[in-house]
């Protein structure tokens, strides 16, 4: 509301214009008249103009006094709302990660809720000319650190606001604003058009503040979600699988980037498919661990092996090394066809192999059936942390119920002595790490 800024020169002053109003409009009428009605007129209307001045002059008074009220009440309004210490909250914190193009969400696919606080009781400013204020939303730098509970400068705050780029798309498109109802409101939809990964942080964070125009004479501190990195969304072609199938590329593991650095190294060392990563993994570990080098982090190793050994299997192997530093080898399926050959604990599929070294292959698997007891299965539908390789000599122990048809005719083979069948060694037992 305005306040009301008349003096009391300024009423007399319109009274003045009045009176001559009046005198020019009497004297335009009486031409005809003498003087002497002329100033009996003008003492007639004299009365008139003093009772409308009185009126004036109270309705002046009445307006100062509720002018000086509502400035009173303004002052302890914003008096309060220092007092108050008011913030805007986050309720509601973001499903992770984030996409370029897909719209912002909170956790489980819930809506983002926001809420006007008093910081120092915790409880919604549910009435009042505040709770129904209008907020922006921005994008902040992910290195603006302070933490909650401070209570940072609103020049802190937009020093870290992500300003425009020239030639580009505003980096977070949708509904910009949101107004509060009894002090919460929702984030409407709201979508990243580029990825994190030129700014200085690599990470962004969304964050509101209250809208020009709206409490000018308050002090609202800030709101703002934890750091997050935004990723180019490229749609099913790049998607993980869960779990993944023996034959995926073996880019749809997780922490293996299409193209990336893992994947080419991968590559280079023969690991094209799923079913190579977990082989090489079972062969040995280490070397695929070195393979992979400086490009995984100990941390994403962790979660890559995790996800790998969720893959399927469901054809039995078996696995025959030819030295006893288990160096060379070979392994073949269930109807005895070379499925690879360990090379220097490398393990390379039969696609990758030579004429020269198929031959060699098939020579091994030959010599296994002459050293059973070294002969081992991978046993288990899946490639769990608890997957076992067993010695085929598990047969005559009874540990192997329907074994396959390679198992009866290795089996059968074994030479019999007189005190017996030989005597099987310990069941080898490896994990894959």
């Amino acid at each position: 509301q305005e306040r009301c800024c008349l003096t009391e020169e300024d009423v007399r002053r319109v009274i003045k214009e009045e009176l001559d109003h009046a005198k020019s409009y009497s004297a335009k009428h009486c031409q005809s008249c003498t003087g002497n009605a002329l100033e009996e007129i003008t003492k007639q209307l004299r009365p008139m103009m003093e009772f409308f001045l009185q009126e004036l002059k109270e309705e002046f008074k009445l307006a100062n006094f509720h002018s000086l009220h509502l400035g009173r009440a303004d002052a302890r309004s914003t008096e309060n709302n220092h007092m108050r210490n008011l913030q805007i909250q986050f309720q509601t914190k973001l499903s992770l990660p984030l996409y370029t193009g897909k719209k912002l969400e909170g956790e489980n696919g819930t809506p983002i809720s926001i809420a006007l606080i008093d910081a120092t009781t915790g409880d919604v400013i549910t009435s009042g000319p505040e709770s129904s204020i209008k907020l922006d939303v921005v994008v902040l730098e992910g290195d603006f650190n302070k933490e909650d509970g401070d209570n940072w400068a609103q020049e802190e705050f937009e020093n870290y606001v992500v300003k425009e780029r020239d030639g580009k798309r505003p980096l977070l498109t949708g509904n910009l604003q949101v107004t509060l109802k009894g002090g919460v409101g929702e984030l409407g939809e709201l979508i990243f058009t580029d990825n994190s990964s030129w700014n200085k942080s690599r990470r962004f964070r969304i964050g509101l503040k209250v809208a020009t125009g709206y409490c000018g004479n308050a002090r609202i501190r800030e709101a703002k979600t934890e750091a997050f990195r935004v990723k180019e969304y490229r749609g099913e072609a790049y998607k993980k699988h869960h779990p993944p199938a023996s034959g995926d590329e073996v880019w749809r593991l997780e922490k293996i980037a299409k193209d990336g650095k893992s994947h080419h190294k991968l590559e280079e060392a023969g690991i094209h498919k799923v079913e190579d990563f977990l082989l090489q993994l079972l062969v040995d570990p280490k070397k695929l661990r070195e393979i992979l080098g400086k490009s995984i982090i100990p941390k994403s190793w962790d979660c890559l092996v995790r996800h790998a050994k969720t893959c399927q299997i469901s054809r039995i192997l078996y696995l025959y090394y030819v030295d006893s530093m288990r160096k060379h080898g070979a392994l073949f399926d269930a109807d005895g066809k070379l499925i690879g050959l360990i090379k220097d604990r490398v393990y390379v599929a039969t696609h990758q192999l030579s004429a020269q070294e198929k031959e060699h292959g098939d020579t091994i698997v030959k010599k296994a059936l002459d050293n059973l007891n070294d002969v081992m299965e991978l046993n288990g539908e899946t490639f769990s942390p608890s997957m076992q390789m067993k010695s085929l000599s598990c047969i005559f122990e009874g540990q192997i119920e329907n074994p396959t048809l390679v198992q009866r005719n290795l089996a059968s083979q074994i030479c019999v002595a007189p005190g017996g069948p030989e005597a099987p060694r310990a069941i080898v037992s490896s994990t894959a790490e």
